[in-house]
């Protein structure tokens, strides 16, 4: 069974208990509820598929299926989890060794999938993504955002990103080439 931390599902998860209405119903699974009747953890590990619904509500609900609107969450979220959790990932004025580590802090955080970084030149690189849902957007998106803000936060200015190839369009791996100013 595939894993996620309690660390990226928590906020998430308290989306969804504050909304008044009943919208969210339709994502979740009687299993998911139940889950949710129980104190979460930041640093346990939860069913890949509840973390999935949840995200999938709060993208078609609060997003309106908007995968910048996504994109955008991933940059606010990376900085709250790199600031409290994974501080190390933080180099000023370094932000391809950021970039480097971050299989590592994904790993942390998603007990499957891969990602490997390719630095392509000092302030350019090759992010490959593989053995992840290739069908969930969403996901891909609030990990873009959360690369591009640790990127931000070491000093890296006008961060551009390409997407080469993308599972969800039926590619075996999606690769984003992404590169910054200092």
């Amino acid at each position: 069974m595939k894993r996620v931390k309690g660390s990226i599902l928590i906020d998430f998860v308290k989306t969804i208990k504050a909304s008044k209405s009943q919208a969210y119903e339709k994502y979740l699974t009687e299993e998911d509820r139940k889950l949710f009747s129980q104190r979460l953890l930041p640093s346990a590990w939860y069913p890949f598929e509840t973390f999935k619904h949840v995200f999938q509500g709060v993208f078609e609900i609060l997003a309106k299926k908007d995968v910048e609107t996504v994109r955008k969450w991933g940059g606010f979220y990376g900085e709250a989890i790199v600031s409290n959790l994974y501080k190390g990932i933080i180099r000023e004025g370094h932000p391809m060794d950021s970039l480097l580590k971050y299989p590592t802090y994904l790993r942390n955080m998603f007990d499957f999938g891969k990602v490997e970084v390719k630095e392509l030149g000092p302030s350019e690189a090759l992010v490959t993504v593989t053995d992840f849902d290739p069908a969930f957007v969403p996901l891909y998106y609030i990990m873009f955002g959360w690369m591009e803000r640790s990127l931000e936060m070491c000093g890296a200015k006008n961060i551009q990103n390409e997407i080469l190839t993308a599972t969800w369009q039926g590619a075996p791996q999606t690769q984003v080439k992404i590169s910054w100013k200092l």
